[in-house]
């Protein structure tokens, strides 16, 4: 029992923990403040707008605006949605201990569901049969001893045992049967709805549609007195005007469908879930008022606005609704706010531009229900510990970690019941919004004090260390217990100490995280599965998860940051105007009309993209549309000419030095290629062939007359190899110089395809690539470098051996000046797309540096850690080598010497690394002794390790010649 009580629990808990492992890597327990969030190219939120939209500043973000998801790890983890109601249950009561404001359910709960499994209900119907069996038991041991001992004649017992069975037995399994029908299940519902009692500020959904379900009238009354509001001036009627229309282009069937009496009866607000959505199927705007039967109805996120605020005083008013004497949450001051609103009383939502998860402080509703889990964990290990791996001390009682723990699972079982009989206080509100029973503030603050102190205590009896006096008294009996259960329950304490610490510490690390993100938090509760349908799209993202609506529309009121709506005429007097002069421009010389156009499109920035993107003026684009129309249909052949010219210019200069991915972008996108000089963070690469003048000095003499040509055949394969992996990886030829490529990467991108990280990253992986490709060339050539006799110009006989090609590589990141240099009169070919600055410079010092360290990639620290960041983290080995000084530099520079990349490292490279790390810090140590055998036995391993020798050699110098007084470990290079 022990082995398998032992397996079971370890296994469960070893799932667990992986999975708490999975979670929290991602997002468990992270502050949405710390999250860092990267984007690739495709998933640039693209405004369908207008460029204004993007342009536009964007709302600052209210901290205390929380999105709590029903995402798709919950729903992974929870099982399909809809859940059993008692898990959002659990995550409202979590909420309320976490210090959350309010709660903000974007669901609609009109129907019941189904009870649920009691979640105590095996331990206590375990219990209760426990009892009935010992109680039966002792009656039918007493009446069988009673017919031994002779109480009872053979004529007696036949009636005494019926009578036995029919008052005492048959009761006693009727009274355990009704015991589990009682405790088996639970009214999810029920629970539910005292939760949202429970939280407090808890608001519920009225749905402005014919949902096709029954309510009574009473229970239409009740949500109409308590949640409906009737202190709205309106003189004009224009709510109920707007109201009208907006249901009229929603083809909507109006009516009044409240989640169900049972929810709303319990939850302190209620208002309606519609939202507005335009003929193109963008969200842009919202209602924020319903009129409804002689009273009002309030938007989702505008009752709980009005309740921060303090105020239900609303008046209607040509183009603005107004809360009257609205206290500011922030700064406390009362005054009127006067929220703008479209012709029709819809308020223009001024969204944060990211998509959900980006925009607002947001967390995935299962991470509350994690707390659940760590407490379960946490409450079976205490029994654990009070039963299976109780101790004893010689007098017969029971050891002191066994009596605390039990102290704990008794002050827990006082949390249980508190808990139960707090929830059975949330009987719900009256008609006339007053609590029928309910909480008052000193319980609560009982309760929660209740749990604090219970973890303290916990936190007690985890540093009481109880453990080495468990071990200590079992090593005291072992003589009285077999090998394998001395092993067994050794490894049961151990396991069960060691798992409720771990429990304990990741629950109090998770709470108070968890803790900043709730604390004062107004929380929006939806679904963002992909699997749900509570999908629409907003000026910013066509997949936009719904609930974030109101939580835009929450923001916007916070922040009173709000877009005035300008009526649609203003715009078509503008654009009629602008027309006008269009027609006029045409008649002009080319040079008037280009001109002219920039002024009109002068006008055009500032009326109306400069309105909205600064002032917040937002003007229907209908007078726009119109513009531009006409100036389309007068301009068309001229732009159409233009555009050829050139995107003919983009193509020809940049296929001379850019790859055909690059080349097509430029060529679709002309705009975007800054043909003038501008600065830029590039990765900067330099290559240079070994002894090139060797090499081709050998090459002469072997092939003579056709030397030249030769030389020339062998460095064009040979470099366009090398170029074809830095093309691959959209790096930029910058030039060639005889042996030598001149590279980039970052620029040109007028799409803004990679970060400079990602360049970074590319650059290197190229260079590795290149080495690669040397080698396969070498090998390929291997008859080219085999040694030939000849006969020189003296008669003599000469042995001609030619090198493989070897090349040496620089890298550096940095801002440089890059742009097209050269004459724009001229032919294309006088052109040439190029780079300048200290980063190039650097580069190529570095491409030069390699010679004296004996390595053939060299790259600066700000390129390796560019690099080796981000997602690219730990895909490329480099090692460290010296801070070094290099000619026209006075910073010195980390240099880092690329090995390759790690997945494809062999053991005797790992174990270079390993060794050649710790030698360096030893030598910068001053240990040269023993940095310097460090070298030597890095240098022994599989093929040798030239660059260990250098270093080897130096520490060798340094013990015989002594070091500088000053010497601090950088190194001053004296040549190029």
């Amino acid at each position: 029992a022990i082995y398998w009580r032992n397996k079971d629990k370890k296994e469960y808990n070893l799932s667990l923990k992986r999975y708490l492992g999975i979670i929290e890597s991602n997002t468990l327990f992270r502050c949405p403040k710390q999250l860092q969030y990267q984007f690739t190219p495709e998933f640039k939120i693209k405004c369908s707008d207008s460029c204004c939209m993007k342009m536009k500043k964007e709302p600052v973000k209210n901290e205390k605006i929380l999105v709590l998801k029903i995402d798709d790890a919950s729903i992974k983890e929870q099982g399909e949605w809809p859940w059993p109601r008692d898990v959002i249950a659990d995550a409202l009561l979590r909420m309320k201990e976490l210090g959350a404001y309010s709660a903000v359910f974007d669901i609609e709960y009109i129907s019941p569901s189904k009870n649920g499994i009691s979640p105590s209900a095996e331990e206590k119907i375990s219990t209760n049969l426990y009892k009935t069996n010992s109680t039966i038991n002792n009656l039918i041991n007493d009446f069988s001893k009673a017919i031994i001992l002779g109480y009872y004649t053979n004529s007696e017992i036949p009636a005494l045992t019926k009578e036995l069975i029919q008052k005492n037995i048959n009761p006693g399994f009727d009274d355990l049967n009704d015991y589990i029908k009682n405790n088996m299940s639970r009214d999810n519902d029920e629970y539910f709805a005292q939760a949202l009692q429970f939280f407090g500020k808890s608001y519920l959904t009225i749905n402005n549609e014919e949902l096709g379900y029954p309510v009574t009238d009473e229970e239409k009354n009740y949500v109409m007195n308590r949640f409906l509001i009737d202190s709205v001036e309106d003189s004009t009627g224009l709510i109920k005007l707007g109201n009208k229309i907006t249901i009229e282009e929603s083809k909507e069937t109006p009516g009044f469908s409240p989640a169900m009496h049972k929810f709303i009866s319990r939850a302190y607000g209620a208002n309606f879930t519609n939202s507005v959505v335009d003929r193109d199927g963008v969200r842009r705007r919202m209602e924020l008022i319903h009129y409804y039967d002689d009273k009002y109805d309030l938007q989702l996120a505008f009752g709980p606005y009005l309740e921060l605020v303090k105020s239900h005083n609303i008046e209607r008013k040509g183009d603005y609704l107004i809360v009257k004497d609205a206290h500011n949450p922030v700064t406390g001051k009362i005054e009127d706010v006067k929220i703008p609103v479209d012709e029709f009383g819809r308020l223009l939502i001024n969204w944060r531009h990211d998509f959900i998860d980006a925009s607002f402080n947001n967390d995935s509703i299962i991470n509350l229900t994690k707390f659940d889990w760590m407490e379960e964990y946490i409450h079976q290990d205490l029994k654990y510990l009070c039963t299976d791996d109780q101790l004893y001390n010689d007098d017969g009682s029971l050891m002191e970690y066994s009596i605390h723990a039990q102290e704990l699972l008794l002050q827990y079982e006082m949390i249980t019941q508190a808990k139960e009989y707090l929830l059975s206080k949330c009987t719900g509100y009256d008609a006339n919004n007053q609590v029928i029973d309910g909480i008052s503030e000193e319980e609560y603050k009982q309760y929660f004090d209740l749990r604090r102190e219970f973890f303290d205590g916990l936190k007690d009896f985890i540093n009481q260390n109880y453990l080495e006096t468990v071990i200590q008294r079992l090593t005291e009996i072992s003589d009285q217990l077999s090998e394998e259960d001395f092993s067994n329950f050794t490894s049961n304490v151990n396991y069960d100490f060691s798992d409720l610490k771990d429990q304990y510490d990741t629950y109090q690390k998770s709470f108070s995280e968890m803790k900043t993100i709730y604390d004062g938090a107004y929380c929006f509760i939806g679904t963002t599965a992909v699997s749900t349908v509570d999908i629409g799209a907003t000026p910013f993202d066509k997949k936009y998860m719904n609930v974030g609506i109101h939580a835009n529309v929450l923001n916007t009121l916070l922040n009173q940051d709000f877009i005035v709506n300008i009526r649609w005429y203003w715009g078509f007097l503008g654009a009629t105007i602008l027309s006008l002069f269009m027609i006029l421009l045409c008649k002009k010389s080319n040079l008037k009309q280009n001109f002219y156009s920039f002024i009109l499109y002068l006008i055009y920035c500032l009326t109306f993209g400069a309105l909205f993107v600064f002032s917040k003026f937002y003007i229907k684009f209908v007078g726009i549309i119109i513009f531009l129309l006409v100036d389309y249909s007068a301009c068309v052949v001229y732009r159409f000419y233009l555009s050829v010219i050139e995107k003919r210019f983009i193509t020809q200069v940049a296929a001379s030095f850019a790859n055909k991915d690059t080349v097509e972008e430029l060529r679709k996108n002309p705009e975007a290629f800054n043909t003038k000089g501008q600065k830029k963070v590039i990765t900067a690469l330099f290559s240079d062939v070994q002894k090139f003048s060797t090499l081709s000095e050998a090459i002469s003499k072997r092939y003579g007359d056709e030397g030249p040509n030769k030389l020339i055949e062998i460095l064009n394969t040979y470099l366009g190899q090398m170029s074809n992996e830095i093309l691959k990886n959209r790096g930029t030829i910058d030039k060639y110089e005889g042996d030598a490529i001149i590279s980039m990467f970052g620029a040109p991108d007028p799409m803004n395809v990679h970060t400079k990280e990602e360049w970074a990253y590319l650059c290197l992986a190229s260079a590795i690539y290149m080495k690669k490709v040397e080698v396969q060339f070498n090998e390929e050539n291997k008859d080219l470098f085999e040694p030939v006799e000849i006969t020189n110009d003296k008669g003599q006989k000469e042995i001609i051996k030619l090198n493989p090609l070897q090349t040496r590589i620089g890298i550096n990141s940095g801002e440089a000046f890059v742009g097209l240099m050269g004459s724009k009169t001229d032919s294309f070919s006088k052109l040439n797309y190029t780079m300048m600055g200290d980063t190039v410079n650097l580069a190529s010092r570095l491409e030069g540096v390699n010679k004296a360290y004996a390595s053939w990639i060299m790259c600066s620290d700000t390129t390796w850690n560019l690099a080796n960041a981000s997602s690219h983290q730990g895909e490329i080995t480099a090692r460290r080598l010296d801070q070094v000084r290099v000619v026209g530099r006075s910073t010195p520079v980390q240099l880092y010497n690329i090995i390759g990349f790690t997945n494809e490292l062999n053991n005797n490279q790992k174990q270079q690394i390993e060794i050649f790390e710790t030698a360096m810090d030893k030598y910068l140590q001053r240990d040269f002794a023993n940095a310097g055998k460090l070298f030597m036995q890095c240098n022994s391993i599989g093929e040798g390790d030239p660059t260990a020798l250098v270093f080897a050699e130096r520490c060798k110098n340094f013990i015989e010649n002594g070091i500088p007084e000053d010497w601090d470990g950088v190194i001053n290079m004296t040549s190029k």
